[in-house]
């Protein structure tokens, strides 16, 4: 049995206050090694023990038999609860007791096809979501799922509290970035950027290792099972124990791999996705990434991977491919919503585009994508060609980072705004800063300044400088 800690508590209290107030439906946010489970645990029991009938649905078996024995350990009605995979329910949805609750853990993937039809089977049952990242490639929200959304402590909160562990993490730095894209592209775009950081790998991985995480237990994301397996060897041939693991693995050879990585014979454990979500070791200290990403969920989970706390514990973040860059650190603050996010706005173009279908959840893709944009499954694309640019990585200042952050952030923010969407004296300031523009442009272009002479304009403009010093 189970005691939940305050903040855990308030998680469960606010979804009863939701509940109480009308919701539907209520999605709880939590970040990854927060103890969701233990959550979800004990509003299932006392849901069963109200002969309520619970049903828990996840995407991968591994996460639901790691429930089976939280619910065990928490003392849930076995008979009043069923504990499912969605494809498994999916094809079961008329022989399976009517829930009273459905509940969703890593409910990022609800949008998928798969589980749409199952909560529209069961459409009289109170829908109970888990995740920590709320957020989708897509920009799509969760609204038409979930009522309303709980969100838990941040992960600095959850640090300073000893819920998570503090880490160091090190990556190549900005300025040196910069300099490696100019040399390579010849231009500062955002375009380039993306393109420089997809097809490079910062440093010699095993010599990193060696020198900032020697002998602690690490997992290793690679861009590619070929990639994977290639580390794996390159940290044998060094006198480090590691090993691959993938899909393709014998399910047998994948669990004892998995019980030596726990029980410290292994070293490295090598992977592209399969050690995600829900995968549970404390002692892991050390996180090496060699995959790059465009989700914030999967760069979320996998370099929160060791920040599992234990007492005097450090977690080691070594980033080879600067996903931080477009993602932020993994406590950098993250406003959480169910809305869609503003689409990003792109030229239109009357070009047919060719599209493929996902095979795990059927959604229509464009031909290009290497994720389903519904359920974020990947397509098997595989980043085979890696150029590997010999940097020095450097452990990341969390402050200048996240100045530095913010500042990009805003630009591009505004960047991408159109003139039609500028309303306040603000906006137009910050339009003018991203793009490069005058300050001259604002008095010809901002209603209220029509007319007025220069000195009124610069004194009105002022305040507003100010404000946005060294923010922009």
């Amino acid at each position: 049995m189970f005691e939940l800690y305050e903040y855990q508590k308030d998680l469960v209290e606010g979804a009863r206050e939701s509940i109480a107030s009308g919701s539907k439906g209520v999605l709880i946010q939590s970040p990854p090694g927060s103890g969701k489970s233990i959550v979800i645990a004990a509003i299932a029991k006392m849901a069963t023990d109200k002969s309520n009938h619970v049903l828990f649905i996840v995407h991968r078996r591994e996460l639901a038999e790691q429930i089976e024995e939280t619910f065990s350990q928490m003392g849930v009605d076995e008979g009043h609860s069923t504990i499912m995979t969605v494809g498994k329910v999916v094809n079961r949805l008329d022989k399976l007791p009517y829930p009273s609750i459905i509940i969703t853990d890593e409910s990022h993937h609800s949008r998928a096809k798969t589980y749409r039809k199952i909560y529209d089977h069961y459409e009289k049952a109170f829908r109970l979501g888990f995740t920590a990242t709320p957020w989708r490639m897509n920009g799509k929200g969760f609204r038409d799922i979930y009522d309303d959304m709980i969100a838990g402590p941040g992960v600095e909160w959850l640090i300073d509290n000893s819920f998570l562990a503090p880490y160091e993490y090190y990556a190549p730095t900005l300025a040196d970035l910069d300099a490696l894209r100019r040399s390579s592209t010849g231009d500062y775009t955002k375009k380039s950027i993306d393109n420089a950081i997809d097809r490079a790998i910062f440093g010699d991985i095993v010599e990193h290792y060696k020198e900032l995480a020697s002998g602690k237990k690490a997992i290793l994301y690679a861009h590619s099972v070929e990639a994977s397996s290639e580390l794996a060897q390159a940290f044998k041939d060094r006198g480090i124990n590691a090993v691959h693991a993938d899909a393709k693995t014998p399910e047998r050879k994948r669990e004892s791999i998995m019980s030596d990585f726990r029980s410290g014979k292994i070293n490295v454990l090598c992977n592209v996705d399969l050690v995600s979500e829900g995968f549970n070791v404390p002692d892991c200290d050390c996180v090496i990434l060699v995959r790059p990403t465009e989700s914030l969920v999967l760069f979320l989970q996998q370099a929160m991977r060791s920040m599992r706390y234990q007492k005097g514990k450090k977690a080691t973040i070594i980033d080879h491919v600067a996903n931080y860059e477009k993602h932020g650190l993994p406590d950098t603050e993250r406003e959480w919503s169910i809305n869609d996010r503003p689409k990003k706005k792109r030229g239109e173009s009357n070009n047919e585009m060719p599209v493929k279908n996902c095979l795990h959840c059927h959604a229509v893709n464009t031909a290009q994508a290497r994720y389903c944009w519904s359920c974020e499954e990947s397509f098997g694309f595989e980043l085979k060609e890696m150029q590997s640019v010999d940097v020095e990585l450097k452990k990341i200042n969390k402050v200048e980072f996240e100045t530095d952050y913010s500042k990009i952030k805003l630009k591009e923010e505004y960047a991408s705004k159109k003139i039609s969407e500028l309303e306040t004296l603000d906006d137009f300031y910050l339009f003018a800063k991203s793009r490069g523009y005058k300050e001259s442009w604002i008095k010809f272009t901002y209603e209220p300044f029509d007319g007025m002479n220069w000195p009124t304009f610069h004194s009105m403009l002022k305040p507003v400088k100010q404000k946005y010093k060294n923010k922009i």
